[in-house]
């Protein structure tokens, strides 16, 4: 009987460092967890209960590209279908004073500390990054935009799309929407012989240095021109 306990208290003496290291690695693991959710990105809640942590803690720089510039879309079968009868809402800028008007059954969404103020559309589980409708552009931290600050930004559109994948510009049209911001509407043309979708081009009332981005293929022409057309920019005196 005494043999027998003392071999249980050496094994005893054995496992308990065991256990105790056991012990010590799995209470890191659930501290370590605890801290990274704490200090993660918060959450956005968006229109339509849709929601988005943002990007890596390592916010991009103005000369790197998100994905839906480095791929050319293609052209979208099928569109984001918007009920007639559906009401439009604002989306205003958080970091630049833009608005503009948009259905409220389209889900956007936009990226915490994000410097290009994006507004992206979260849709069918796709990347909202990969389906931006609007971003902002500084010409001055831009490699090859500071030459177009003092310029029309139709020369800007001219030479846009070559640093994206496109073949060729198929035409550049200018235009003024209903509150007075000149915008350049650019079609460019894919290796397929295609113009996926439209790429408009705002210039910025008083600051020449910054350009109002917007385009989606997943939108219907008519919604998305709706859109464009409401765009607006609060200057200092309004």
């Amino acid at each position: 009987m005494d043999e027998d306990e003392n071999i249980s208290i050496e094994d005893y003496k054995k496992i308990l460092p065991v256990a105790v290291i056991i012990v010590i690695v799995l209470t890191s693991i659930s501290v370590l967890a605890y801290i990274s959710a704490k200090n993660r990105t918060p959450t956005i809640v968006l229109p339509g209960g849709i929601t988005y942590l943002g990007p890596s803690e390592a916010a991009p720089t103005q000369n790197s590209k998100l994905k839906t510039q480095n791929e050319i879309q293609p052209i979208q079968s099928g569109k984001i279908p918007i009920p007639p009868d559906a009401k439009w809402s604002t989306q205003t800028g958080r970091k630049y004073p833009y608005s503009f008007l948009y259905p409220s059954t389209l889900p956007l969404g936009v990226f915490p500390n994000d410097p290009y103020d994006a507004v992206g559309i979260f849709w069918n589980n796709q990347d909202a990054s990969a389906n931006l409708l609007l971003r902002m552009e500084d010409l001055n931290q831009i490699k090859e935009g500071k030459e177009f600050v003092a310029k029309s930004k139709k020369e800007y559109a001219n030479i846009w799309w070559k640093q994206y994948g496109y073949k060729s510009v198929a035409s550049i049209e200018k235009f003024t929407n209903r509150n007075g911001l000149t915008g350049y509407r650019a079609k460019y043309m894919s290796d397929k012989g295609q113009t996926p979708y439209d790429n408009v081009f705002f210039e910025v009332p008083n600051r020449p240095e910054l350009v109002i981005w917007m385009a989606s293929g997943l939108l219907s022409q008519s919604v998305f021109d709706r859109i464009v057309d409401s765009l607006s920019w609060k200057t200092n005196d309004q």
